[in-house]
């Protein structure tokens, strides 16, 4: 009897090391589409190589896998583990791009940083998939190419010039239309966008309380209350997307959508045309700006997103930091700013509006909504609403994080008041368990402290 356990042990023992030994012996293969992306420096073509040798089999889809993969239980753990790789950064898409995916670049910085890639169970089966110092030096020196080269304008000074939160820039970089801004200014504020001439788009953004209302729940025509919070309209410019669900491309099309819903303005394009057609001195405006009489609303939606291309506010105290003003932050906001980075918020929450760039959603759905005290409803599904591809419920668009101390109630069910409390919550169900650090109390406090203040100006003004 323990003649056969011992070379039962053995016989398990053997082939225990089978694998990993001949993964030593006979890497994975790398797919060719893989290989025909195009490199812009030698610093990209020496990650590529990495990335080819070390990370695409669980961040690329349809990776080449190894000579075990159609073992049952292998096959399984594979797919998963690809599911989750390519959910949190595609290495083939970040190399396509020429890494100007500040999200995807961002996740990869962290785990690098912090050491958590491969991931435990990866080692195991394939000893030398561990970067060497030399790979991660590589990687992480790619990461500040990109950032200095292609993503940052700049602006930061010194240790922050390639930090993932950069300063906002004094406007919006592409030239405006000045007479087009003042014709989208009026109709930003003009109610006749309305069915009853009672709301316009500064009654649920309004300019003196950081681009919202501060409700939890706009209200629209005849008081009816909407069903998600009002996103600040303030800095939107730079999000890849409007609405938390990212149904509307950008500023033009996401105005398109308020003065058709009927919760909200409960209007109609005949409706709104005929009013503003009575307005002799907006319709010469009008006239002015575009060439031609008839009110249209695509010109309409065209104006009011070139005013709110104006709604940038820069020079926060975190901007002046970052730019060199090392009185700008006490003590415990600087501490904020670094704990922001490496408790990994500055991952999704990146750039120059901290936000707006990527749509995420809970680790653990379930356990998210758990913690806010209710079920899920429609509202909560998010980017799911819009595509019906389930990988997308509960994916929303991440808030960009500038002038948070005047954009309360937060998140996206205006649920929360109390920051430290959102930063826990972010921190315990959106941070990826690998990445995810221990945050006391006092981390929370500084980041909350922080991010307070984060709050601009706006034509010069402060808000």
């Amino acid at each position: 009897m323990k003649r056969t356990l011992t070379v039962a042990a053995a016989v398990v023992i053997i082939l225990a090391l089978a694998i990993p030994l001949i993964n030593l012996l006979v890497p994975v293969p790398v797919p060719d589409q893989f290989h025909s992306i195009p490199t812009s420096s030698s610093l990209m073509a020496q990650v590529k190589e990495i990335f080819g040798a070390k990370c695409a089999m669980c961040h690329m889809e349809n990776p080449g896998v190894p000579f075990y993969a159609r073992l049952p239980v292998a096959s399984t753990l594979i797919e998963r583990d690809v599911r989750a790789g390519t959910a949190m950064w595609n290495a083939a898409e970040l190399l396509r791009k020429g890494g100007r995916d500040p999200v995807a670049l961002g996740k990869l910085e962290q785990s690098v940083e912090l050491g958590t890639m491969p991931i435990f169970q990866y080692l195991l089966l394939h000893w030398n998939a561990r970067l060497t110092p030399q790979e991660r030096a590589a990687v992480l020196a790619w990461v500040q190419e990109v950032r200095t080269q292609s993503l940052f304008r700049g602006l930061a000074a010194g240790q922050w010039a390639t930090f993932p939160v950069q300063p906002l820039p004094p406007r919006w970089v592409e030239p405006l239309d000045e007479r087009k801004v003042e014709l989208g200014r009026r109709l930003y504020h003009d109610k006749r966008l309305s069915t009853d001439d009672t709301i316009s788009c500064a009654s649920c953004h309004e300019l003196t309380k950081g681009g919202t209302d501060q409700r939890r729940f706009s209200l629209g025509v005849r008081n009816q209350e909407g069903d998600i919070n009002a996103p600040t309209v303030f800095n939107a410019v730079f999000n890849i997307a409007q609405f938390w669900d990212g149904r509307a491309k950008d500023l033009a099309d996401q105005a398109g959508g308020p003065p058709l819903n009927p919760v909200e303005m409960a209007s109609s394009w005949p409706e709104i045309l005929g009013k503003l057609g009575k307005d002799a001195e907006l319709t010469a405006l009008y006239r002015e700006v575009y060439g031609v009489e008839a009110w249209e609303p695509l010109k309409i939606q065209d104006a009011i997103a070139e005013f709110e291309k104006t709604l940038v506010t820069p020079d926060s105290p975190v901007d002046r930091y970052l730019k060199g003003d090392t009185t700008a932050l006490t003590e415990q906001e600087a501490r904020g700013l670094r704990l922001f980075k490496e408790h990994s918020c500055a991952t999704c929450h990146t750039g120059e509006s901290m936000g707006g760039q990527s749509f995420e959603k809970p680790h653990d759905p379930a356990a998210f909504f758990a913690a806010l005290g209710r079920a899920p409803g429609k509202p909560d599904y998010g980017r799911f609403n819009v595509t019906s591809n389930e990988a997308d419920r509960f994916k929303m668009k991440v808030p960009n994080l500038r002038n948070l101390a005047l954009t309360f109630p937060y998140l996206h069910d205006g649920s929360q008041t109390n920051l430290k409390d959102v930063v826990r919550l972010m921190h315990d169900h959106f941070v990826p368990p690998l990445n995810r650090r221990p945050m006391s109390d006092a981390d929370a406090e500084a980041i909350a402290a922080m991010l307070l203040k984060n709050t601009g100006t706006l034509d010069g003004k402060p808000l």
